[in-house]
């Protein structure tokens, strides 16, 4: 944990694209409570359904993923990934509703 001023944490932020916000995070850092979340989750659910629920994650991206294609929208995805990478939707409304990433005209 790093405690800081703020004229400091200015001289190093920068606009992130496909956040929509501004990164004051160190290089590489990220939010300490995922591996917490991760770890409760585990202990809590155990492995064996935490597994199922992983493999409903990508069966959903590939599912995504084809559907977009067979509506025409260019998409692609990792196969190890839940990651859905698309082309720009039109609709402005539906970015901001779903607030999807995007760098350019790239988002998921």
């Amino acid at each position: 944990v790093q405690i800081t001023r703020i004229e400091h944490i200015n001289a190093f932020s920068r606009n992130v694209e496909y956040l929509a916000s501004v990164d004051a995070t160190i290089m590489g850092s990220r939010n300490g409570h995922a591996p917490i979340f991760l770890w409760y989750t585990l202990n809590c659910k155990g492995y064996r359904r935490f597994q199922k629920e992983d493999q409903k994650c990508l069966r959903n991206a590939h599912f995504l993923k084809d559907y977009l294609r067979y509506v025409g929208i260019s998409a692609m995805l990792n196969e190890l990934s839940s990651t859905v990478v698309f082309e720009r939707p039109q609709d402005e409304t539906f970015v901001r509703k779903w607030q999807l990433a995007s760098q350019g005209n790239i988002f998921h």
